[in-house]
């Protein structure tokens, strides 16, 4: 885990992508969490992982419910 105050985030800002890479920096501000900076490629990949898993969540959930198909109906659908 990478912490720095918002000082070392200001002096560095140009090099900070490089830095960091896939993992987020938390920034504080007087000692105190302040922000959390990530490239935009790992909030891209973020945002997938958490796509993926509200879909699978969705699909437990419509298993609990019993909405399903039967695996042949299903694929003479596609």
């Amino acid at each position: 885990m990478i912490i720095k105050p918002i000082s070392y985030m200001k002096a560095n800002a140009a090099n900070l992508s490089e830095e960091i890479g896939f993992e987020p920096m938390y920034v504080t501000q007087n000692g105190v969490d302040s922000l959390v900076v990530q490239t935009s490629e790992a909030y891209k990949s973020q945002l997938e992982k958490m796509a993926f898993m509200e879909l699978l969540i969705k699909s437990e959930q419509e298993i609990k419910q019993g909405e399903v198909a039967d695996l042949d109906d299903f694929l003479s659908e596609i």
